[in-house]
């Protein structure tokens, strides 16, 4: 009963960490606007939430300490989930379409299935396998082709959804799962958002929000998507695997394509309504796995 409850509780954090990222282009788009670069929304999206991880952790934990040996697990956890991706796929936001950049992102699910099959030892079964075929046919439809394909921006997402592989793996594999998640959030949160500011110094791309209204947009988005929607895809990692939240996950872009339509006015294709019942077919092809699991 309790790890049926924890599994659970797995694939909801995973499907809830998936439609707050999908609020993600929409809102960077808007940031963008006023002048802030990429590296800089991503420093802000970690270094204005850290307060707030802080304080879970002390409240709920007492203490921000972790052990010594846990650093270096922690730091590449950081630059790679942190870091790496979001610079890589908002960089590619100012090349191509964020529909298109999103499209090629999650293609991920066919990296973290294969290095865990391969790295993990996970077990890649009929299901995993249909469930991983099902998202990456059902993305691949989200893609438009009058919408041009630069191949910069389309190397920038490939290499975004090659990092969240990593940071998705390395999550997967790490030992020291007795750190709380506010804990281990504060770390990883900090060194995305160090190496972020570092890295928009050093570049010449450090480019603060402008007006008032854009900065209280980027502490809500901060809030949102650094310890809401990074501490539900950790915890989902840690309860039901990286092969399985990573193709949950996939209903992030579902999420950005119903705020297009109610935000945007963009129009709804029948190409993209197969796409969705695709990405929720492979979504339910994991959890009946499970359920066919427990059964035998």
């Amino acid at each position: 009963m309790l790890k049926k409850s924890k599994e659970i509780k797995g694939y909801l954090a995973a499907v809830c960490s998936a439609v707050i990222y999908g609020t993600m282009p929409l809102i960077a788009g808007y940031i963008y606007s006023d002048g802030v670069t990429p590296p800089t929304l991503v420093a802000l999206r970690s270094l204005l939430a850290l307060p707030l991880l802080a304080a879970i952790a002390l409240v709920k934990n007492k203490s921000l300490k972790i052990p010594l040996k846990a650093l270096p697990s922690v730091f590449l956890i950081g630059f790679f989930g942190m870091f790496l991706t979001p610079l890589l796929l908002f960089v590619s936001y100012q090349y191509i379409d964020s529909s298109v950049s999103t499209v090629i992102h999650f293609i991920y699910p066919v990296f973290v299935a294969t290095g865990g099959a391969i790295f993990l030892k996970e077990k890649f079964n009929i299901f995993a396998l249909t469930g991983t075929v099902l998202c990456v046919a059902g993305i691949l439809l989200f893609y438009d082709p009058r919408l041009s394909l630069d191949i910069t921006g389309s190397i920038f997402a490939l290499l975004s959804g090659v990092t969240m592989a990593v940071y998705a793996l390395l999550l997967a594999r790490f030992k020291y799962k007795d750190i709380p998640a506010a804990t281990l959030s504060f770390y990883i949160v900090g060194i995305g958002g160090g190496c972020s500011l570092i890295y928009a110094a050093v570049m010449g791309q450090l480019a603060l929000p402008q007006t008032p209204s854009v900065w209280a947009i980027c502490v809500a988005f901060a809030l949102a998507v650094t310890v809401g929607a990074v501490l539900l895809f950790q915890q989902s990692v840690f309860l039901i695997g990286s092969t399985k939240a990573s193709i949950l996950s996939a209903l992030e872009p579902i999420t950005s394509v119903v705020l297009g339509i109610a935000v945007l006015g963009d129009s709804v294709t029948e190409t993209k309504m197969i796409g969705t019942v695709l990405v929720i077919a492979a979504s339910v092809v994991i959890v009946l796995s499970d359920i066919r699991k427990k059964k035998n």
